[in-house]
């Protein structure tokens, strides 16, 4: 499997993948909703990344986390903005994870899957270190979702990497139930992650999305300039400021 360099995507990524403070309550409500966890749920946000998740779970909901990445380049730049010490910061490979059993009640992971050589495994590992009644909450894009997204559509090159990575909720809802997950749901969000296109645009040049970095750069190039010229001449088409995004859920145990 074809993987990114998050050691040169780190230092842009924040820039380039921001989440409006509106898209962070919005992902928080649907994940207290979810998991019904209380102030000092014990959450562990597997491939944290520059902690964009892990910091407003600790801050908003009070929850005790922790954030483990492989990238030892975005763990820095989380740790950075961690000004109150809120989140234990650790390196971890998600698929042999080094926490004893039942350390988490809850596991959450944002686009994680798609770079897991093993997915199962990964989900196995989770199941272990969840408590009993534990849960875990996958954000993730299916292919459906994005194939005729924006960056896709101008950057077909992506999609071609991409073919292999994103699974279809089925298929993530068939890995949790192999690994011993029940009560399995999925839900789609659209979510408005650009208010205008101009700010699209920004992200793309920033490469904010870890596949416009595995790409040629004339491959790149060309698909700035077609986008440029969509946006001119629809600045207001909402296709350009939207993503469908699915969150699913799984419980280890669950009576209710």
């Amino acid at each position: 499997m074809k993987k990114a360099d998050y050691s040169k995507i780190a230092p842009l990524y924040d820039k380039g993948r921001s989440l409006s403070e509106e898209n962070i309550d919005l992902w928080l409500k649907i994940i207290s909703r979810l998991s019904g966890a209380r102030e000092g749920a014990r959450l562990l946000d597997l491939g944290c990344g520059t902690g964009r998740f892990a910091i407003p779970l600790a801050t908003k909901l009070n929850y005790s986390v922790t954030g483990a990445d492989s990238s030892k380049e975005m763990l820095a730049k989380a740790r950075e903005k961690d000004a109150n010490r809120l989140v234990k910061w650790d390196i971890e490979d998600a698929q042999s994870l080094s926490y004893p059993d039942k350390s988490f009640d809850l596991v959450f992971m944002s686009f994680l899957l798609q770079h897991c050589e093993d997915p199962a495994r990964a989900l196995l590992g989770c199941r272990r270190v969840l408590n009993d009644r534990g849960v875990i909450l996958i954000r993730h894009a299916e292919i459906e979702q994005i194939q005729d997204d924006v960056v896709h559509t101008f950057f077909p090159e992506t999609l071609a990497i991409n073919v292999a990575r994103p699974a279809s909720a089925k298929r993530v809802e068939s890995w949790l139930s192999e690994a011993g997950f029940s009560h399995i749901i999925s839900e789609e969000i659209a979510q408005q992650t650009y208010t205008t296109g101009a700010a699209r645009l920004e992200a793309v040049l920033l490469k904010g999305v870890s596949t416009l970095t595995m790409i040629p750069q004339e491959a790149f190039e060309r698909g700035v300039k077609k986008l440029k010229q969509y946006i001119h001449k629809n600045p207001d088409d909402p296709w350009l400021l939207y993503d469908r995004i699915t969150l699913t859920a799984g419980y280890k145990s669950k009576t209710a």
